[in-house]
């Protein structure tokens, strides 16, 4: 089996093959040409930018024997000849993640002191070396500190935090930056055209995006791609290759999330989903396209400010959970609860004044003042009403009842009435307390306990549907519940029993209309 894979066979065998990563290599160049080599560096940074590549062709360029101006190898004299072997016993390459226990490095230390065999110097290259075990590091301090004059160490590690502070200050510390899309590009272009790959520009360009800075996993994106589709490699491809969706797609994503469709954007998601989409990507597409446009539009910009940091700290929770899909569902529409929060707020507040205003000035109806402040207040104590319904009489038993029983929600997660709430219900939603009558939920994201009591009524019908019997829902934050809990502690008979009136309900969903009509379906 001769193939190779297409990131070995273009590792760049000198400093001028090498993509990005300019600063490094002009501090390597210059201690070999001023002969002031390090004993130890450490080459620190993201998977995929050239550590272990670099480390290699430094190993090789110390040791030329006829190195040019611009300290490349010459690639004649017997050093280089030695180094192009796949053995060359004078440059050592150790993987800590497999080699990180204290024998391994007790045995380096005793082979040290041995001169090179046929280079100039011994070069150790450490891979990993975060994955040393304590004791390795400990044994390892000491050789690295005061090696023999023959003797270089390179150490690599993507996670420099892991790395004792006593190592790293024995060391010359090299960062290494995510590959610049123009290098990335142009590199991508390069291979392409020597492997007779059909590429489009637009393809290479999502290649990158997705390579987040990593050439290395770019190139495997490119041979995968060309794999997959042999005749023409276009966006599309990388896309069903790579389970994201394109700068075309997020674009309309956003601009549905702009028109507050919060239906539509529940019917993208459950496409994306079922065609196997990974919404941690689609997450961090979002993040990095609203990045790119603060950046380049120079304009601040509150709400895109608020999502990236809310879908920043989604990320985790997605990998982490069973159902991400409804995680990443209630986030959204949390975030539309909350950027209309305000604006809604007010149009209800004008609503109900203007409706004040129109009885008021209606001679035929002979309705006072006070009597439209009391119609008004009782429209507001819609909440109270039933939490107090709730409290005045707890059942301890209905409750564990509820709550035994609250994964039948699932059941209804693809009900055409009542899916989407259910849905809803079943992800950040928990059953506190009920009576005979009532049930009061709490919610830990801000916005959705309203989201859920603008559709109470549909929440009801689905505690008819699941648990048998008629209940008044309401939904409340988990600071209100608090709130709550401790007037009940004070003082237990402050919750009253009192009559729900249906013209409470009425007026509740005639200004709920109205506020759809004005800011959407949200």
């Amino acid at each position: 089996m001769n193939y190779q894979a297409l990131y070995r066979k273009y590792r760049p065998k000198n400093f001028n093959e090498v993509a990005g990563q300019n600063v490094t290599l002009k501090i390597l160049k210059n201690a070999i040409k001023n002969k002031k080599v390090a004993h130890a560096y450490l080459f620190y940074g993201p998977r995929g930018t050239g550590k272990t590549s670099i480390a290699k062709i430094f190993a090789k360029t110390v040791n030329c024997l006829n190195l040019s101006d611009e300290q490349i190898p010459c690639g004649k004299c017997s050093n280089c000849i030695a180094t192009h072997e796949k053995e060359c016993i004078d440059i050592i390459e150790i993987d800590a993640a497999s080699n990180n226990g204290v024998d391994e490095i007790r045995e380096l230390k005793n082979k040290i002191s041995f001169v090179p065999s046929e280079l100039r110097y011994k070069v150790y290259i450490v891979d990993e070396v975060h994955m040393l075990s304590p004791g390795a590091f400990n044994a390892l301090l000491k050789t690295l500190e005061e090696p023999p004059e023959h003797a270089i160490f390179v150490l690599a590690t993507t996670e420099l935090n892991k790395v004792p502070a006593t190592i790293i200050s024995r060391c010359q510390t090299l960062e290494f930056n995510k590959i610049s899309d123009n290098a990335m590009h142009q590199k991508l272009e390069e291979i392409s055209e020597k492997e007779n790959i059909n590429i489009v520009s637009d393809a290479i360009d999502e290649i990158v995006r997705y390579s987040n800075g990593g050439l290395r996993d770019a190139i495997g994106i490119l041979e995968k791609a060309n794999s997959y589709n042999e005749m023409k490699i276009d966006v599309d491809t990388i896309k069903e290759i790579s389970g994201n969706i394109s700068k075309k797609e997020l674009e309309e994503f956003l601009d549905l999330y702009e028109k507050k469709d919060f239906a539509c954007l529940i019917d993208k998601i459950d496409k994306y989903y079922e065609s196997g989409v990974d919404l941690t990507k689609l997450i961090n597409g979002v993040i990095e396209y609203l990045s790119n446009k603060i950046i380049n539009e120079k304009k601040y910009n509150s709400h895109e400010c608020f999502i990236i940091k809310e879908l920043d700290s989604l990320s985790e929770k997605i990998r982490k959970s069973e159902n991400p899909k409804i995680i990443f569902e209630v986030c959204l529409l949390n975030l539309l609860v909350e950027y209309n929060n305000d604006q809604t707020n007010v149009l209800l507040k004008e609503t109900k004044k203007d409706e004040s205003e129109k009885q008021l000035s209606n001679n035929n109806n002979n309705i006072s003042s006070q009597e439209v402040e009391e119609s008004i207040v009782d429209n507001s104590s819609f909440k109270q009403i039933r939490i107090g319904n709730t409290l005045c009489n707890p059942q301890k038993n209905i409750i564990s009842n509820i709550r035994s029983s609250w994964i039948k929600l699932k059941d209804l997660a693809f009900d055409k009435e009542f899916g989407n709430i259910a849905r809803l219900l079943s992800s950040d939603i928990i059953p506190v307390a009920a009576s005979d009558t009532n049930v009061i939920l709490i919610s830990k994201l801000n916005g959705l306990a309203e989201q859920l009591n603008s559709d109470i009524y549909i929440v009801d019908k689905i505690f008819e549907k699941i648990f048998m019997k008629k209940y008044k829902v309401i939904c409340i934050s988990e600071k209100e519940w608090n709130e709550y809990i401790e007037q009940y502690k004070k003082d237990k008979n402050y919750f009253k029993f009192c009559e729900e009136h249906e013209n409470i309900k009425n007026t509740e969903l005639t200004l709920k209309e109205k506020a759809k009509a004005l800011f959407e379906d949200i």
